[in-house]
């Protein structure tokens, strides 16, 4: 299926989607603004200046004499934008660099814009129809996992249940997003997805801020003898804190080290619901997966709208714990974005592209960073795309089309979503076929057909970002070699 604060940085290198996880980088104090009573005609000058100095397509913004100072500083935002940001999607262009409300910006009439509130389950949204594909006049939503500690677990909600109704209304076009966050409500789940009669009704208590550890399960499997590390990994986030909290980061290197002192033979990672995040998390994965003699190679390489490029290093943070692996599986679908992808592009020059095996469906193709700025005197902050980014390769290394599947594989065109981490569940299962050989490695493989329903909403897409999100002393770090 085809398918973000001052202190946010994000890279967006096909790393990143829509607004979610970012980090600071800085307040951007240095904009010479015009000294004039009215603030959307003094934020909007400051949004250009900033544009012309440090967009990547700085070259393409109109002349000054040809923009509208006086409009909106969203319509005025856009009006700079390159058609080379972003994608087009079903008619509609789609751009990566963005403009949202700045959360440190003081005014009596300030308003929260980082809430998070949420009943805690992610979904796929789909228009039922018939044989003839025309819609049969209601949506059903398949529930893709469920965080732990939240509203959506409490009522007993799990992985696979096809929901309904929403306090006796079917689900639709206009209420389906009820299901993100909101007051108490009544569930109605399909207990039979071929039977509309057998359903039960669940109560689900209001949305709240839960916790959402990207590590969501890792486990060790068995494969025609082999001992399989699997991880699945939602997010590149340094912990539930902020980028000073590391416990996420910490997390990830035991995981990882576990299964380097378990001396697995293969790994299988799954990106399939990864939208992107920090860098630094995915240097610190790339480093742990790649082998110790590439321990201070280069990662990637990073190029502003100057053409001048910064190399990114992999880092001693896997020293002790590097898997020794010849090839890796990696689980992708058209979510797999952004830092993900900066991952699996990284790596495959130390693996070798045909070791680098990838299931599922085409990535994102973000292989642009973006970085944000804001200044505490306006209400609004801004987050172009900035630079470009590619493995060692350097600019002859290009995803944007993003990543093709080894093995073409979409889950929502299985019969059932089975627990994450079941070696029966439907991605992992054809991941360890292709592992113990059951699944011919010489051939891909076609997607099965649609059935009766068109996915038109998938929730995780929400936490996607434009980039890799960048440390907050980014701009001071780099340096050229």
């Amino acid at each position: 299926m085809k398918k973000i604060s001052l202190y946010a940085i994000i890279a967006w290198l096909g790393l990143l989607c829509g607004p979610a996880l970012f980090i600071s980088c800085s307040d951007d104090d240095s904009g010479k603004t015009p000294d004039t009573p009215n603030e959307g005609l003094e934020v909007n000058h400051w949004i250009e200046e900033t544009m012309r100095e440090n967009y990547l397509w700085y070259n393409e913004i109109p002349q000054e004499s040809k923009l509208n100072f006086d409009a909106e500083p969203e319509t005025f935002f856009r009006s700079l934008l390159s058609l080379k940001d972003g994608k087009a999607r079903n008619g509609t262009h789609h751009y990566y660099s963005y403009i949202e409300k700045n959360k440190d910006y003081v005014s009596g009439t300030r308003t929260s814009i980082d809430s998070d509130d949420t009943y805690g389950m992610e979904f796929v949204t789909f228009n039922m129809v018939d044989q003839n594909g025309k819609p049969l006049g209601y949506y059903r939503s398949w529930v893709l996992y469920v965080l732990p500690d939240s509203p959506a677990e409490e009522a007993g909600i799990k992985r696979g249940d096809w929901l309904t109704y929403i306090n006796g209304v079917k689900l639709n076009q206009n209420n389906f997003t009820q299901l993100l966050k909101g007051p108490a409500i009544e569930l109605t789940i399909m207990l039979d997805p071929s039977d509309e009669n057998k359903t039960k009704n669940v109560a689900l208590s209001a949305s709240r801020k839960v916790e959402d550890n990207p590590l969501y399960c890792h486990t060790t499997l068995d494969a025609g003898g082999k001992k399989v590390g699997y991880l699945l990994y939602n997010h590149f986030t340094t912990g539930p804190d902020g980028f000073n909290d590391k416990a996420y980061d910490n997390e990830m290197k035991e995981i990882l080290g576990e299964f380097a002192s378990q001396n697995v033979d293969e790994f299988i990672l799954d990106l399939r619901y990864n939208g992107g995040g920090y860098l630094s998390s995915a240097t610190i994965l790339a480093s742990l997966l790649v082998d110790e003699s590439h321990k201070n190679d280069i990662f990637g390489i990073e190029t502003d709208n100057k053409g001048k490029s910064f190399n990114i290093r992999f880092n001693a943070e896997g020293e002790t714990t590097h898997l020794k692996l010849n090839r890796l599986f990696i689980l992708t679908s058209s979510s797999t974005a952004s830092a993900s992808e900066a991952v699996i592009n990284g790596l495959i020059p130390y693996y070798g592209k045909d070791n680098i095996i990838l299931i599922g469906e085409t990535t994102e193709g973000k292989n642009v960073g973006s970085l944000h700025y804001s200044d505490k005197k306006y209400e609004w902050a801004i987050q172009p795309i900035v630079m470009r980014i590619t493995n060692k390769e350097g600019a002859s290394n290009d995803y944007s089309a993003g990543l093709d599947p080894n093995y073409p594989l979409d889950e929502f065109e299985s019969k059932q979503l089975l627990p994450l981490g079941d070696p029966n569940e439907y991605m992992l299962n054809y991941a360890l076929k292709v592992i113990n050989g059951t699944v011919p490695s010489s051939r891909a493989v076609d997607s099965p057909k649609e059935g009766m329903r068109i996915p038109v909403y998938q929730s995780i897409e929400r936490h996607s970002t434009n980039g890799v999100l960048l440390p907050p002393d980014y701009l001071k770090s780099r340096v050229t070699e």
